[in-house]
């Protein structure tokens, strides 16, 4: 069976962007006009799982990727993608207050329902290696293991594919 990752991130953290990165024109997109533009800053947002097929340079193999919707009433669709994921990719904003509470909820939800789920945190907004550091200890210390904390451009395919081949490497193991 093909391994499925599955994208997860507050409401424009640059999911669709990742996967776009990944896939070029070759995904499935949920987007729909944004309502709330003055709110979010974004003329559309994502209302359903999209979906993408990845082949990592490092195998001959491929990778299911999905993203899912940021918003909090779509809570049902990022467990159902949790469900039958792998692994996950949770894309923060580091600096930004409530990242540390949303990155631990997410990988204290999976480790509780999908024990076997490997979980890789992406900064997808720039940050300093001290920040990134801080954050990766403290997130350690609030999950109770290592989660490995990358900083990526979600917009470059290069380092996209260097997260999802250190994924699929812990997933090896």
């Amino acid at each position: 069976m093909t391994p499925r990752i599955v994208l997860l991130g507050p409401m424009g953290i640059g999911k669709t962007t990742a996967i776009r990165s990944l896939c070029g024109d070759a995904l499935t997109d949920c987007e729909v006009p944004n309502l709330g533009v003055p709110m979010h800053g974004k003329e559309t947002t994502t209302v359903g799982a999209e979906f993408g097929i990845v082949r990592l340079p490092s195998s001959d193999g491929e990778l299911h990727v999905y993203g899912s919707p940021g918003q909090d009433r779509f809570g049902f669709l990022r467990r159902w993608l949790l469900s039958f994921a792998v692994g996950a990719l949770v894309l923060v904003d580091i600096r930004q207050p409530d990242a540390m509470a949303y990155a631990a909820g997410i990988i204290t939800h999976a480790r509780e329902s999908h024990p076997s789920t490997v979980l890789v945190v992406l900064s997808a907004r720039p940050a300093s290696h001290d920040v990134l550091e801080h954050f990766s200890r403290e997130l350690a210390g609030q999950v109770g293991m290592a989660v490995p904390v990358l900083a990526v451009d979600v917009r470059e395919k290069t380092q996209m594919l260097d997260a999802l081949e250190l994924l699929t490497a812990v997933l090896s193991t």
